[in-house]
């Protein structure tokens, strides 16, 4: 009797271990087979290349701009080496950029240099930046010399990297600050504005930015008499839409 019960348990079992066998066969998956197309649609890719094509700068053979000289001007800076003719004695309304002056107005700076390569103006209208470039013959993509006026007049003139080539001697971009301090003497103060070192020689009119230790820019503004500065704190926005406190120098009246 024990043994015929062994017998169907055994024979359960083989019947069970058989069915599960039968089951994965059944269940095995369907070998995967390779075809030579393309993973991408041909013609959605060339359109997207269409989209992304680089256009190629535009050719630019650079030229020395011709001017109508000054009457009115003691120096031109595209002909003096102001700060070293004068050992620092001049005034920024002595100085003529390709014939304009601060305080003249935008008319008179169309009629000398024509439409600038660039021109800006806020939403309020409280200003307009005006950025020679090509016009006065400089090749790049970035501007030379930039007129910022307030109320239709010249309140800023300011020389970048690009304008060097018309500038001379030691009013140039890369002069180093030693050669400054020897030329202008210690500025009335400074600050910092970025990655600049700005001099301010608020009697001359003249603020001068320099990367590491040598100029990069020179800004031309109305001088006035230094009585000195007070550095006050206010909150601004950053670039990032950030409240921040910001302390700046104020020109004491």
């Amino acid at each position: 009797m024990l043994m015929r019960k062994e017998l169907i348990i055994t024979s359960l079992v083989l019947l069970g271990t058989l069915s599960a066998l039968l089951i994965l066969t059944g269940c095995k998956p369907e070998r995967v087979t390779r075809t030579s197309e393309p993973l991408f649609n041909n013609s959605l890719n060339e359109k997207i290349e269409n989209l992304t094509v680089v256009e190629e700068p535009e050719e630019f053979e650079e030229f020395m701009f011709n001017y109508t000289p000054r009457n009115d001007s003691k120096y031109e800076i595209a002909e003096d080496d102001v700060f070293t003719i004068t050992r620092g004695n001049f005034t920024s309304t002595e100085i003529s950029f390709f014939g304009v002056m601060l305080g003249d107005s935008y008319d008179s700076v169309i009629k000398r240099l024509g439409i600038p390569d660039v021109m800006f103006i806020p939403a309020d209208q409280s200003y307009k930046n005006l950025e020679y470039r090509k016009r006065i013959g400089i090749s790049g993509k970035f501007s030379g010399l930039t007129f910022h006026l307030e109320n239709d007049t010249v309140t800023r003139i300011t020389v970048k990297p690009a304008f060097n080539k018309y500038l001379h001697g030691n009013t140039s971009i890369g002069t180093d600050k030693e050669v400054i301090y020897a030329l202008l003497d210690l500025p009335d103060y400074q600050d910092f504005v970025s990655v600049f070192r700005v001099f301010h020689y608020v009697e001359k009119g003249v603020e001068i930015y320099f990367k590491n230790r040598y100029v990069n820019r020179i800004s031309f503004v109305f001088p006035k008499e230094f009585k000195g500065v007070e550095y006050v704190t206010a909150q601004k926005v950053s670039q990032e839409g950030v409240l921040v406190n910001v302390t700046e120098p104020v020109l004491t009246e």
